[in-house]
């Protein structure tokens, strides 16, 4: 969870918001993972925020527009690992189709 301007964020992921990142990065999100030890580029690092960040109890994710500026404002205070760890933790919890093995 972050909190900008006053307001407290999430991150929240889904297949369809995996799919808008991929196609955005052109990157499939194992392949990143993968190739980059969980470490994304900083490119990469801010579209995974931006299409994943949500106010805090709302059903809506914030615009892609707003998202970005939010992520480079993320990145900037909070630092890059521990927004990347942030981004990493919500994949496993929302996603864990990209976890299991077997």
């Amino acid at each position: 969870m972050f909190e900008i301007n006053g307001k407290s964020y999430e991150l929240k992921y889904n297949l369809k918001r995996v799919e808008m990142i991929e196609a955005a990065v052109g990157m499939p999100t194992m392949a990143d993972l993968s190739t980059h030890r969980g470490m994304f580029g900083i490119s990469g690092l801010k579209a995974y925020l931006a299409y994943g960040l949500k106010e805090e109890g709302s059903d809506a994710f914030v615009s892609y527009k707003k998202g970005i500026e939010m992520a480079e404002a993320l990145i900037e205070n909070e630092g890059y690992v521990r927004v990347n760890g942030a981004v990493l933790e919500a994949l496993e919890r929302d996603c864990p189709f990209f976890f299991q093995v077997g």
